[in-house]
């Protein structure tokens, strides 16, 4: 139904505001307010200024316009959006499962990469249980191209933040489905998640998935033995994790500073935050 309009449309909807122009009927429309929000995103210094509310409710839309076009710059502008604004994380649970249903279906590439950023950016944000709520709905998805693109950002997740971030016990629990699915693109995703999920537990991971066909367990074997034997570590943190290992380093930094060359001076521990976070977790799991 969007056949082609006259200038004098055009300069009707030039007038409009641009959270008016990104919900326009016209593709032009929305495609010239995705290009304006996405520069207002790019200007805003503090991610606590209220600009960022304006566009709450218009993040979804931005993933899942319905021409291929226009949804890159929508996906651009949202990705900068999660990035950078304090309440981007209240629009977890739509716009992701917005990049599963109408993101991860679509032909182009960077279509895909796009929505993956998003994902991950979320997790960034501190929102890995609702990405990874979304990821594992999508799993059940009809259409074959969802899910090996669900996999796909979980082992992404999971390779970047590591293993105590990312939970690891629902994905094995799918995992023998997977090995089962009739899509050869499906099979051969869930062994690269396999052999990403051994990296962090290592043998925990063969009691569930001893049932799995032969021929497939054999060449996870291969794979496997291939990985490193020391502990991964994760190459990415969530903000808090960040603010944490600022934080240290800057008493660290004043700390060194204040000894003055005092004897003990060298004997200051390098903190790892992750390590730090690890020992909270342990520390709270312990029974009280």
């Amino acid at each position: 139904g969007e056949t082609g309009s006259t200038m004098g449309d055009d300069s009707e909807w030039m007038k409009l505001p641009v959270d008016q122009k990104c919900e326009h009927k016209l593709w032009k429309a929305r495609l010239s307010g995705y290009e304006e929000a996405l520069k207002i995103f790019q200007k805003i210094k503090d991610e606590k200024s209220p600009e960022w509310s304006k566009f709450l409710g218009l993040i979804k839309k931005f993933v899942t316009d319905s021409n291929a076009v226009v949804q890159l710059k929508g996906l651009e502008a949202a990705l900068v959006y999660v990035e950078n604004a304090h309440v981007a994380g209240k629009t977890t649970g739509e716009v992701v499962s917005g990049v599963v249903s109408k993101v991860f279906n679509q032909p182009k590439a960077k279509a895909k990469e796009l929505g993956i950023e998003i994902c991950l950016m979320y997790i960034e944000i501190e929102k890995a249980e609702a990405v990874q709520e979304e990821l594992l709905k999508g799993l059940d998805n009809k259409n074959p191209k969802i899910v090996v693109a669900c996999i796909e950002t979980l082992r992404k997740a999971l390779s970047e933040f590591g293993s105590k971030i990312i939970l690891l016990k629902p994905i094995i629990k799918v995992l023998p489905k997977l090995f089962e699915s009739r899509e050869k693109a499906v099979r051969d995703e869930a062994k690269l998640i396999a052999v990403e999920i051994y990296r962090w537990i290592r043998d925990a991971l063969r009691p569930p998935l001893q049932n799995i066909n032969s021929v497939q367990l054999k060449e996870l074997e291969e794979e496997w033995v291939k990985l490193p034997t020391g502990t991964p570590k994760p190459s990415r943190f969530l903000r808090s994790q960040q603010e944490l290992e600022a934080k240290l380093e800057q008493q660290q930094s004043a700390g060194g500073d204040a000894e003055g060359g005092g004897d003990d001076g060298d004997e200051v521990p390098q903190i790892d935050a992750y390590e730090l976070l690890e020992a909270v977790e342990i520390l709270s799991k312990l029974p009280k």
